[in-house]
């Protein structure tokens, strides 16, 4: 290796691990801060930082993967292709396009924080999405009672991979990301919050969606108590039951206040998935898959 070489990995390691994800999180404020400033069309603009965010991403966990056993490969991603055509073919895009017209609609809006200041709406928005979304999500993994099997059948399908990367993210139930949708676009339209509330809200929330399956080795520090991350999430798809906590999609609030934060600052979890594989179909198994909540 060339002294070049010696000084340039460790270098762009440290990078990656610590300033990555502070940097892509201020360019989102930014980028917020600029369109308010110069007026620039927001749905546009949150399409084109949806697209160069997630391209940039993709650069830096080919070249600096957390563990190369969770790297993408040919079939995994044969299999992500599949259920990209299902979920993202179909509420993938219905969510882009209601999040488009919300964002054109707002305009009209009236509800709960119509004429509050910007920051006042953001936060009930996160915090009344983040509320339903928790209890949901939590109720899900329960898997108690009649309801709470079948909303974990529902959710399991996301929990089915044993690696977790970037374009693992739609894998999962169409059910499972309808009821996701719903608990979105919900607060938009009941709070009745403006166009420059709703922008970093779906702003904010991309990223998260995208910095929690990445693969990775994030150290978000303190950031860790306030945003959802790499180090949180990937312990929420832990094998391990104990650590398959954080329910939390863009804030960890409520798992703070109701007891299933779980932060283990530099580890890993030993292993990713489902606690009993042998119970479930493989995620491949793309029909068994989709017909798992109606067994």
């Amino acid at each position: 290796m060339s002294i070049i070489s010696r000084v340039l990995r460790p270098a762009a390691t440290f990078f990656v691990s610590y300033a990555l994800y502070p940097l892509l999180l201020a360019a989102t404020l930014g980028l917020y801060a600029a369109s308010r400033v110069w007026h620039w069309d927001l749905a546009r603009v949150f399409m084109g930082l949806a697209g160069t965010r997630l391209a940039l991403m993709l650069a830096v966990e080919t070249l600096h993967p957390a563990r190369p056993e969770w790297r993408m490969t040919w079939p995994s991603f044969k299999r992500d292709l599949k259920y990209m055509a299902i979920n993202g073919g179909t509420t993938g895009l219905v969510k882009i396009a209601i999040g488009w017209a919300a964002l054109d609609l707002s305009r009209f809006n009236t509800g709960i924080v119509t004429g509050l200041p910007v920051a006042v709406e953001f936060l009930a928005l996160l915090l009344g999405f983040e509320f339903f979304q928790y209890w949901y999500h939590r109720l899900s993994h329960t898997n108690r009672g009649r309801l709470g099997a079948w909303l974990w059948k529902v959710h399991a399908p996301h929990h089915l991979p044993d690696k977790v990367y970037l374009l693992m993210h739609p894998v999962g139930h169409p059910l499972n990301l309808l009821v996701s949708l719903a608990l979105v676009q919900l607060p938009l339209v009941v709070l009745g919050a403006r166009q420059e509330s709703i922008f970093l809200f779906n702003a904010l929330m991309g990223l998260q969606a995208l910095v929690s399956h990445f693969n990775v080795d994030i150290k978000a520090g303190p950031l860790n108590y306030l945003l959802v991350g790499t180090e949180l999430h990937r312990f929420h798809h832990s094998m391990d039951l104990d650590e398959a906590k954080n329910f939390g999609v863009v804030t960890p609030v409520w798992d703070l206040v109701f007891g299933t934060f779980r932060y283990r600052p530099g580890r890993l979890p030993a292993a990713l998935g489902v606690a009993h594989p042998q119970d479930y179909p493989a995620s491949h198994e793309l029909r068994k898959v989709l017909m798992l909540p109606f067994r």
